[in-house]
């Protein structure tokens, strides 16, 4: 098996021992890392997925102001300034970890 395959089936399985909530953290990763390559495109795929996950029913005005901040990253991705998407996104990653993840591993 290839560097390439094995860790494809790394990823895999990363990804599919993961929790919803470990799954938005690694999102936001994901989005910071592409924020600091300067890669738009996955940082697009990346905010939509992180407005894909927004539970409106339950998460009432909190899912509300999180799709308006994942607007304002999504606009500025196109040609906006990627290092203020790159912080918006690593505060909601810190708030994210601390009061979602950290939570539910205690």
């Amino acid at each position: 098996m290839d560097a390439a395959n094995r860790m494809r089936q790394y990823q895999h399985q990363a990804i599919a021992s993961s929790s919803p909530a470990q799954l938005v953290l690694k999102l936001y990763d994901l989005g910071i890392l592409c924020c600091r390559r300067d890669d738009r495109s996955k940082l697009r795929a990346v905010i939509a997925e992180l407005i894909g996950s927004l539970n409106f029913e339950e998460g009432g005005e909190i899912a509300d102001r999180l799709y308006s901040l994942y607007q304002y990253c999504l606009n500025e991705s196109i040609d906006g300034d990627l290092t203020i998407v790159g912080e918006v996104l690593s505060g909601l990653r810190d708030a994210w970890k601390a009061g979602v993840v950290t939570r539910q591993a205690a």
